[in-house]
């Protein structure tokens, strides 16, 4: 696992020979965007000018764009304003950790030493679970992943989800996530699944369903002329896209997608040193003699599991679990409806979202919703939310409503998302919340008051949940931040993504607004 930094950009030929037969080479270019010729006389050197031809597609001019690489590592292309920020910060480089309390950063959102690597188990096998086992695997380490009903039957069970960026012309940090999960998600899925082996490539188109989104949609579409990821289409486009007829016209993104998340979650975890253990319940969580103690139980027996690092990837569940229990994660109940359709003549060739999601067919059925039920943890499917679905598609599209069977009871998929107080997931390194309320209880009486004091961690703990409805465009991204942080290596993220993702600002969060904080032992 060898990092590869050039303050240019290095000639393709010359690149593939330094590389060898690295397959798990971490390439960072600094620059401020891509060069406007790439050319390789190599067998070797054309394949790099391919590979960063198709990653060009997905650059929005973020501070680091992160794109899979061979078959266990990726590339990275840093603006010079944010390298050195970056790697201050810690990518996995050498540097002086002193440095961290008078470089500006707060210390409970930066990264703990790292740690060796003696075993590794992931809680949870939904697309997040799978991501981080993966991400793991791919560079040799070996993951045990434990699941307590089936992998990818909670938030990750839906019969179709889709993959695209709705993202706003403001560049928040929601947005830079979004467009850096989307291609990061996009490699990954064509390279552990292939098309029409549970994902249909068929692109998303966004549509102008009310004023507000049609000015969003506009304005992006101005904002972004050249750009290869999105554009905007008139009603006749649309419907000449999608293959029937449409109410209004939006905002296409053709390399979007609609995934089966079971076949890909199975798809990630199929790696020779990845163990899973599904009707497996995590009884337990501690810190004993220098390692974590994992306490199990299955309909068989009850054992205890032994890792020096421990990733909690529980969606909804998280909060149930040490040292994250209790705390004030979001549960969003979310259904979907499947149906048959009647006839051939109207089906939509391309994915379709607005103020819900229509898919194409896949295995004869057409997947549709979704509801949205704060505070609801019935992950049970009801026929209020069935016919909530079916209410939606026909104001929306009728006559494709009434191309479909319907249903003589509710089908579908019905699950409790989680999220977080700001919609932005939890991913990144866990820290000791009882220690930190009393390290840092000054930032009750002064939220901006300097504190040097380093972070008291849980070692070797680590979190990726709070997805949100947006797992399989963010998880894996955040995966692969995990992982880094793990191994020590350059980090896929900015700066500005680690700090705002970091799972620390939840308990910090309840000095500086004066919340109660539930602490569990």
């Amino acid at each position: 696992m060898s990092a590869y930094v050039f303050h240019n950009w290095p000639q393709p030929d010359e690149l593939a020979q330094q590389l060898g037969n690295d397959e798990q080479a971490e390439v960072i270019v600094v620059a401020e965007s891509w060069p406007k010729t790439l050319l390789a006389t190599s067998a070797s050197g054309q394949a790099i000018v391919r590979f960063w031809t198709q990653a060009r597609l997905f650059w929005q001019q973020q501070p680091v764009f992160s794109y899979p690489f061979r078959a266990a590592g990726k590339f990275l292309l840093i603006r010079p304003q944010e390298y050195k920020h970056w790697v201050q910060f810690y990518s996995g480089f050498s540097h002086d950790k002193a440095d961290i309390g008078v470089s500006g950063f707060k210390p409970w959102l930066t990264l703990p030493p790292t740690l060796a690597v003696k075993s590794v188990v992931v809680i949870g096998a939904g697309i997040s679970g799978a991501a981080t086992a993966f991400a793991l695997a791919k560079r040799g380490i070996a993951v045990t992943v434990i699941e307590q009903h089936a992998f990818a039957s909670a938030a990750s069970g839906n019969y179709l989800g889709l993959l695209y960026a709705k993202i706003s012309p403001n560049y928040t940090v929601q947005t830079e996530l979004l467009l850096a999960g989307y291609g990061f998600s996009r490699s990954l899925l064509q390279n552990s699944l292939p098309v029409g082996q549970g994902w249909l490539d068929c692109g998303v188109l966004h549509l102008n369903y009310n004023d507000a989104e049609k000015n969003r949609n506009g304005l992006l579409a101005s904002q972004n002329p050249d750009n290869a990821l999105f554009r905007s289409i008139t009603q006749t486009q649309a419907g000449d896209i999608a293959g029937m007829e449409l109410p209004s016209g939006g905002l296409w993104w053709p390399f979007g997608a609609a995934i089966n998340p079971y076949s890909w979650v199975d798809a990630l975890l199929r790696q020779p040193i990845i163990e899973v253990l599904t009707a497996t319940k995590v009884t337990s969580v501690a810190y004993q003699n220098n390692g974590w103690q994992i306490v199990c139980q299955n309909m068989n027996r009850s054992f205890t599991l032994e890792a020096s690092h421990v990733v909690i990837c529980a969606g909804a569940d998280s909060d149930t679990l040490f040292p994250v229990a209790g705390w004030p994660l979001h549960k969003i109940r979310g259904q979907t409806t499947t149906a048959c359709f009647r006839t051939d003549v109207i089906k939509p060739t391309c994915a379709l979202s607005g103020n819900s999601y229509i898919t194409p067919a896949w295995q004869d059925k057409l997947c549709f919703g979704a509801t949205f039920h704060p505070n609801n943890t019935d992950n049970s499917l009801n026929e209020e939310d069935e016919n909530v679905n079916w209410q939606q598609l026909r104001r929306w599209l009728p006559h494709l409503a009434a191309n479909l069977n319907p249903n003589a009871k509710p089908q579908g998929h019905a699950a409790i998302r989680c999220d977080a107080f700001d919609h932005l997931p939890l991913a990144g390194p866990v820290g000791n919340a009882e220690a930190m309320l009393q390290q840092y209880a000054r930032l009750r009486l002064d939220k901006n008051y300097r504190l040097n004091q380093p972070c008291p961690w849980q070692p070797g703990m680590f979190i990726n949940t709070a997805h949100g409805s947006r797992g399989l465009l963010t998880a894996p991204l955040c995966a692969e931040a995990i992982a880094a942080a793990i191994l020590g290596l350059p980090s896929p993220l900015s700066v500005r993504l680690q700090q705002a993702l970091h799972p620390n600002r939840l308990p910090i969060r309840a000095l500086t607004h004066h919340l109660s904080f539930p602490l569990t032992a």
